[in-house]
Parts: C-alpha cells; sequence; structure tokens
C-alpha cells in the first residue's frame, strides 16, 4: 500500500496492464471511451458489456464504473482519457506543481473539484484534473482564467497528496472549526468556568448543608425525583406514541407500492444518488478484516459507492494492518494532519471535504449494517421532503450474549432505538442521533456546519442543531449490529465519554435559552431539557435516592420527618413504580427484536445503570481538566466467539447473484 503524506493511501487489486501503441493518440481522440480501453487491451468485450449493463441501472459514467468493479486501474482510466481528450497525464512520480501556483484557486475549491493548478505554459496555465468530463463545468467558477487554461489528467491520489502538502494547515483548520463559533465547545476555557462554578456550586450546597442540611438534602431528592419522574414519562409517552401519526411519517395510501431504491433516486434526481460513507478509524486492528468484510457485503451499486477511512497522523498499527489487505476500488484511506485535538468529529470533517456523494454516511468500524442498508436511506431521502436532512438507523448488538453486561446493554439498545427514538420523533421531539449508521444530505450538513470538532459526542450535538435550524430526522427501518463492551471498566469509560459529551451539548445550546426556545418551539425545548439535563441529572444525583434503600432495613433516614407519617412507604412505592415501568417498556421493547430471551434480565437493569454514576463522576472531572480528551473504545473483544459471514467476492467476481 502506497502511504501519501497526509493525503490518500490505497493498495488495489491487481488488473491487467497494457501500454498504449504509438501513433494511436489521432485515431483515439474522441472516440467513445469503451472503444479505447478494448483497443488498448485494458478490457475485454464482455467486460464492455457487463459495464454497460450496470449503466443502465446506477447510470454512472462508464470509467467510474470499470474502476469501481475493479476491472481496470484509475491509472488505466487516466490512458485512456487523455487519448479521448488530446490532452497530457501527468506521472505520479518525478512531477512536482509550481509552488507559486498554490493559491490561484482556493483550497477549498481544489479538494472538492479535485483540480490542481500545475505549471505555467506561456500564458496559458496546465490545470491537473482526475475527472475531465467535469473540468470545463467546474471551471466556469473562473470565467476569467477559465480562458487560459489548459487541462491535464493526473491520478485523484496525486492530487490529493499534493493538495495536503500544500494546504495541511489549511484543511485541519477546517476541520476543527467547521461549526460556527457560537454553536461549537472550542474556545472555551474548562478549567476556569468550571472550575469556579463548580467551586461556587459546591460551596453554596456546604454551606446549605451546614446550616439547613435536611431542607437542602430535601431539595436535592426532589430534584432527583422529578428528573427520574420526567424520563419515564418520556419513555412512556414514546411508548405509546405507536398510535400517533406524524406528518413525516405518513402511512402509504391503499393500493400503493413501494418504490425500489434505484427506481425512487432516478425519478427525483435523474440519476442514482453518490453516497459517500465516512468511517474514522484509531487502533482498530482487530476490526479491519472484518470492516472490509462488511464493505463489500454492501449491495448499492459500486459505481456510486465511496467509502472513506479517516486515519490519525501516527496510527501505524492500522495503517500496517490495511497494508496487509487489498482495497477494492472504492475505499480511500487518508491520514489526517497533527492537531490539537484528535477526535472522531474532526476526522469526519476532515474526511467531508473529500466527499463527492449527495449523501453522506457514518459508520464505526465494528459496524455490521444490512446489507440493504444504503438502498433504503436512498430511496427515502429521494421521496422525503427537502426537510428530512437525517435519517438514523436502528443500533443493535451482535454479542448480546456475551455476559451479564452486554445481556443489559442490548436491552438498553432496544429500549433506545426501537421504542425511545421513534417515539420522540412521532412526538415532534428534536433527538440526539447515535455515532454510527447515520444518513444526512450533504447540503443540509454544510448548512449547519457538519460536526463539533470540540464535542465528543458530535451526534447528539449534530442531533439537535439540526432541528435549531428547522431540518427533520427520521428513523431508518433497517439494522446495524455493532459490538457491545463486555467488561465493566471499558463500559465505564465509554460511558463517561457520552455523558461528558450531553453536558457539553447541553452547555453549548444552553448558552442562548431564548434562542433556543425560539428555535426549537416549547415542545422540543421541554423534550431537550428531559433527555439532557434530566438524565445527566439522574446519574449524578443517584446516590441520593440511593440512599432510602436503608428504609426497608428498618434504619433511620434525615428527611423522612420533613415527608410526613407515610413518607416512607411514598418513596418505596415511587421506586417500585419507577422500576416497574423500567421493566415493563424494556420487555416491550425487546419484543420488537429477536432477544425476547434476555426478558428475564430486566429486573437487573437499575444494577446496570448504577454503573452510569461512576461514569458521570468521571465525566464531570473531566469536562473540567480534560473535556477534548476522546476516551477511545476498544473492540474486537467478541469477534472470535461470534459468527461471521464469509467475505463475499467483488460484484464484478459474482454477476449471478
Amino acid at each position: 500500500m502506497r502511504v501519501l503524506e497526509m493525503g490518500a493511501t490505497q493498495k488495489r487489486i491487481p488488473v491487467k496492464t497494457a501500454p498504449a501503441t504509438a501513433g494511436s493518440e489521432s485515431r483515439h481522440l474522441n472516440a467513445p471511451l469503451g472503444s479505447i480501453l478494448c483497443s488498448l487491451s485494458y478490457i475485454t468485450t464482455d467486460d464492455l458489456k457487463f459495464a454497460q449493463t450496470l449503466q443502465k441501472t446506477s447510470l454512472a459514467p462508464l470509467g467510474r464504473i470499470l474502476v469501481a468493479e475493479n476491472i481496470i486501474s484509475s491509472d488505466q482510466l487516466l490512458v485512456a482519457q487523455s487519448l479521448k481528450y488530446g490532452v497530457p497525464r501527468i506521472p505520479n512520480k518525478g512531477s512536482r506543481p509550481e509552488p507559486d501556483l498554490a493559491n490561484l484557486l482556493t483550497a477549498n475549491f481544489c479538494r472538492k473539484h479535485c483540480i490542481i493548478p500545475w505549471k505555467k505554459q506561456g500564458r496559458s496555465i496546465l490545470i491537473a484534473t482526475c475527472d475531465p468530463d467535469q473540468f470545463r463545468a467546474n471551471m466556469s467558477a473562473y470565467p476569467e482564467l477559465a480562458r487560459r487554461t489548459k487541462m491535464a489528467l493526473c491520478s485523484k491520489e496525486t492530487i490529493y497528496s499534493e493538495l495536503t502538502k500544500r494546504h495541511s494547515t489549511a484543511y485541519r483548520r477546517k476541520a476543527e472549526t467547521l461549526v460556527p463559533e457560537q454553536q461549537s465547545y472550542r474556545q472555551q476555557n474548562p478549567v476556569e468556568w468550571h472550575g469556579i462554578n463548580s467551586i461556587a456550586i459546591g460551596a453554596a450546597c456546604g454551606l446549605g448543608l451546614v446550616f439547613m442540611p435536611n431542607l437542602i438534602f430535601l431539595g436535592i431528592v426532589l430534584w432527583a425525583c422529578a428528573a427520574l419522574t420526567s424520563s419515564n414519562l418520556l419513555k412512556i409517552s414514546a411508548a405509546l406514541s405507536r398510535r400517533i401519526h406524524s406528518p413525516f411519517h405518513a402511512p402509504p395510501k391503499p393500493g400503493s407500492k413501494t418504490v425500489p431504491a434505484s427506481s425512487a433516486a432516478q425519478v427525483i434526481t435523474g440519476e442514482m444518488t453518490r453516497v459517500s460513507i465516512i468511517i474514522a478509524l484509531y487502533r482498530e486492528t482487530e476490526m479491519i478484516e472484518h470492516l472490509l468484510r462488511q464493505i463489500a457485503k454492501l449491495r448499492y451499486p459500486k459505481a456510486q459507492l465511496e467509502v472513506l477511512l479517516m486515519i490519525e497522523n501516527g496510527d501505524t498499527a492500522t495503517l500496517s494492518e490495511l497494508d496487509r489487505h487489498t482495497l477494492t476500488n472504492i475505499i480511500t484511506v487518508h491520514i489526517l494532519p497533527a492537531g490539537p485535538i484528535m477526535t472522531k468529529p474532526r476526522a469526519l470533517n476532515y474526511g467531508l471535504g473529500f466527499c463527492t456523494g449527495d449523501i453522506i454516511a457514518v459508520y464505526d468500524a465494528e459496524d455490521k449494517p444490512d446489507a440493504d442498508q444504503i438502498d433504503l436511506a436512498v430511496a427515502r431521502f429521494a421521496t422525503a421532503p427537502k426537510e428530512v436532512a437525517c435519517l438514523q438507523g436502528i443500533l443493535d448488538i451482535y454479542n448480546s450474549k456475551s455476559n451479564w453486561l452486554t445481556r443489559c446493554f442490548t436491552i438498553e439498545y432496544a429500549v433506545w432505538f426501537r421504542l425511545i427514538l421513534p417515539g420522540l420523533i412521532k412526538l415532534g421531539f428534536a433527538i440526539p442521533l447515535g455515532g454510527t449508521t447515520v444518513f444526512l444530505r450533504y447540503s443540509a450538513l454544510i448548512d449547519v456546519g457538519g460536526w463539533d470538532a470540540h464535542n465528543v459526542t458530535e451526534d447528539a450535538d449534530l442531533g439537535i442543531r439540526l432541528a435549531r435550524h428547522g431540518y427533520h430526522t427520521e428513523m431508518l427501518s433497517s439494522t446495524t449490529y455493532e459490538e457491545a463492551n463486555n467488561r465493566i471498566w471499558p463500559w465505564i469509560r465509554q460511558r463517561s465519554r457520552w455523558l461528558k459529551g450531553y453536558m457539553i451539548t447541553y452547555r453549548v445550546h444552553m448558552r442562548s435559552p431564548i434562542l433556543l426556545l425560539r428555535q426549537l418551539g416549547w415542545r422540543k425545548f421541554v423534550g431537550f431539557q428531559i433527555i439532557f439535563l434530566a438524565s445527566l441529572s439522574q446519574f449524578i444525583l443517584a446516590p441520593v435516592l440511593w440512599s432510602f434503600w436503608i428504609i426497608p432495613f428498618g434504619l433511620p433516614h434525615p428527611i423522612l420527618p420533613l415527608l410526613g407519617p407515610n413518607g416512607a412507604q411514598a418513596i418505596i412505592s415511587f421506586f417500585l413504580t419507577i422500576l416497574g415501568a423500567d421493566i415493563i417498556i424494556s420487555l416491550f421493547a425487546l419484543s420488537k427484536t429477536h432477544h425476547r430471551g434476555l426478558g428475564r434480565y430486566t429486573p437487573t437493569l437499575w444494577l446496570y445503570f448504577h454503573l452510569g454514576t461512576l461514569a458521570a463522576f468521571k465525566a464531570g472531572y473531566e469536562m473540567i481538566f480534560s473535556p477534548y480528551f476522546w476516551d477511545k473504545t476498544t473492540h474486537g473483544h467478541s469477534l472470535k466467539s461470534v459468527k461471521t459471514t464469509p467475505m463475499q467476492p467483488p460484484v464484478s467476481q459474482s454477476l449471478t447473484e
């Protein structure tokens, strides 16, 4: 695998090569690309017929289909295109662009259209591109310059490598500051701000406990009970919302037929939608083979699909593991430049600048998505209102039987993704997104500023920011299976990052509560408070509620006198009611999955969620001293014990399927 400095790297499937014959330039000028490739012996007639068959459904350019199906290499395509257009080719080695042309075109324009000013030729300027079909249309943005430009062809890898060498700092800073500052957590002095606040709140509570301890303790108890009650009422409302019809979830009319993904996309856009998948990787050596296997299983036409693997600078282990595998032509590997922070949203923003798709999909390394998941997402976007900017897939667990921890994790995911999130959407609330299996319209994502590179739960933040800009999120009826943490301490570390991200998200969006209320409206605003503030309060104040478990043992509690003669009975009844509601909701959620056998573990969820309190305290500490620290979740612990589907051959080798 050839590693380009802070650029794209690819190890390709070997393809046959053939030199271009001398004197072939004139007879190939403006000839059909397929006939040129055949005359060069790069493809056979059967290859051409196969690609043309795929072109009828994908409507992608012929050259892109041949490359995506690994029939030819991108270099072979450039040879044929240079003959077709009568333009020179720039070699991958031995030639460099002239430095004084670095600022002739903007860095982002060059990256978006994969072009780069190369050198001066008299009064003309030679500009390299990897997409000659769109060169003139792209250069129309610079009409004066376009009159004196000449086109040359160059590989995408070489162009991206040179661009990142030229503009590495600019691309890095853009990835870190894509979200407007007022909507981001950057430029925050956590130690100063949160330290002062924490000291002030702690001092106030300490003084209160000294002079009126019972009253202060009662106030904390009432707040914790209110948070617990509101969260459970939200769960119950979400469970009962199945009978409520949302304007964005209108049922199909009687007699209507489901439109396939390919047909729906072509009806709306005139061609199949191009999809870009971004996968951020960091120390994922155990998951590379699994990841490539899952990419190979996706059924969406390869010519309309691109996969960007984002690797952190210095992660030589993951790069070495990738080097052991052969990557198909739809996969590119991008090495991020080193920066002051190292977070997943920064990697996603960096990759976003290289995306060419109209739909952006986000996956994690351990994911096992349904094979037709992208088809379903494209079909829904093709028929949905433009305000529907995001589709959230259902997440499930494939190692649910590893131990008690993964069983509870599976129950939690079933409740969240199959009950609460769909219910919140139907009730008209804004939802925090999951970190994977998220599909976004590129235009909407750019409109809201991408991901906040300084938020460790960029998914939750993005879901609220989309709502603030007037966009809607829907659930996609397709499942991705992922690995649950099966060890206590890694689970706490992962959960502490999630809770810290919730704290950051709440703080960012509550900088101006009145503006947030005006943008979200009362319903979404109240939902935001319950989802974030009430959830955080439950974990942080849980030890206060734990103290009431001494009552059944006949031990005195300091606030019982303030609750009246029936206070103890009321408190116990309250907790039993909450516990019973959680069990019923969990059983209801499990009934929608193949995990019904886990129902007997639902009574133990109260113990499972107590672990979240430890994570909340860790999150609170990091919120003050290291808010941007990404506590990496290690994957692959359960893969050896989980049955996986063997890797499938590329589509070009399995035409009969």
